[in-house]
C-alpha cells in the first residue's frame, strides 16, 4: 500500500469507535497522520487510543462528540484549529441505518437518519473547509458514502437510507462546485462501499436474515481503510472523485428480492 501523503498532518474521522471508522483512525496513524477520532462512545474511544504504539506512527486523539450537534462540532474544530494548527483531512464516516418503511415508518427514525447522514455530515464539512481556510491548507474531504447512494436497493423499509445516501452523492458534487466557485484546491472524495461486515450491518441482518442476505460476499472494514489511503495518495494534480468498492463476484445491482415474511419483519418494527 503506497503511502499517503498525510503524514505529519492531522485528520478528523466521525463515528471512529467502532467498524469502518475505527479502521481507518488506525490505518491512518500507522501512515503517520495524527488522528482525532469522533464518537460518542468514550470507552470505544479509549480502547481504539491504546491499538497503535508505535513512535512513527501518528497519534490518536479521542474526543466524545455527538455530531448531530452543531455547536459540540464546532468546539472539536476550535480545539483543533488552536491546539494542532487546523485540520488537513476530514473523513465523514458517521452513519446509521434504520429499518423504516415509508408506509408506516415512525418520523422519528427518519429524522435520526437524515440528522445523521445528512446534515451532520454537512455541518461537519463546513467546519473543515473555515479550518483548512483559515489555516491555508488545501485539504481532503472524504465522504464515506454508499452505493445505496447510486442504485435503489430492493430491500424493504430501507428507502429513508436510500435517500440519505443519494444525498450524500450530490453533496459531494455540489462542495466540488462550491469549492471550485471560490477558488480552492481542497479535495472532495466519495467512497462508496457495498456491503461491509459492521455493527451496523449485523443489527439490520437480524431482520433482513433471509434469501436476501443467503451468501452475500461481504466486505471487511480494513478494505474502506485502505481506500482512504488510496485516496489520499493521490498527488495535488488528481482527485478521486468516486470510489465504488464491492466483494470481488458481485454487481453494484445485483440485490434478491426480499420474502413477504421479512416486510411483514420490517412492517412490525
Amino acid at each position: 500500500m503506497e503511502r499517503c501523503h498525510g503524514s505529519g498532518k492531522v485528520a478528523i474521522v466521525t463515528g471512529a469507535s467502532a467498524g469502518i471508522g475505527a479502521a481507518i483512525v488506525v490505518e491512518l496513524a500507522k501512515n503517520g497522520v495524527h488522528v482525532v477520532a469522533l464518537a460518542r462512545r468514550e470507552n470505544a474511544l479509549k480502547e481504539l487510543a491504546k491499538t497503535v504504539y508505535d513512535k512513527d506512527y501518528g497519534t490518536i486523539y479521542t474526543k466524545v462528540c455527538d455530531v448531530t450537534n452543531e455547536q459540540a462540532v464546532k468546539d472539536v474544530f476550535s480545539w483543533v484549529d488552536s491546539t494542532l494548527g487546523g485540520v488537513s483531512i476530514l473523513i465523514n464516516n458517521a452513519g446509521v441505518a434504520k429499518l423504516s418503511s415509508l408506509l408506516n415508518g415512525k418520523l422519528e427514525d427518519w429524522q435520526d437518519t437524515i440528522n445523521l447522514n445528512v446534515l451532520a455530515l454537512s455541518v461537519c464539512s463546513r467546519e473543515a473547509y473555515n479550518s483548512m481556510t483559515k489555516n491555508k491548507i488545501d485539504g481532503h474531504i472524504i465522504q464515506i458514502n454508499s452505493i445505496a447512494g447510486h442504485c435503489l436497493t430492493p430491500y424493504f423499509g430501507f428507502k429513508m437510507y436510500n435517500a440519505s445516501k443519494h444525498a450524500v452523492t450530490v453533496l459531494c458534487d455540489g462542495l466540488r462546485h462550491e469549492l471550485q466557485l471560490m477558488g480552492s484546491k481542497i479535495k472532495v472524495s466519495s467512497i462508496s462501499p457495498g456491503p461491509v461486515a459492521t455493527e451496523i450491518l449485523a443489527k439490520v441482518s437480524k431482520v433482513m436474515r433471509d434469501a436476501s442476505t443467503k451468501d452475500f460476499n461481504m466486505l471487511n472494514t480494513n478494505d474502506i481503510a485502505n481506500a482512504v489511503i488510496t485516496s489520499l495518495a493521490t498527488p495535488p494534480n488528481v482527485l478521486i472523485a468516486e470510489m465504488t468498492i464491492i466483494p470481488t463476484g458481485s454487481l453494484i445491482q445485483t440485490h434478491l428480492q426480499p420474502s413477504s415474511q421479512v416486510v411483514e419483519n420490517v412492517l412490525n418494527l
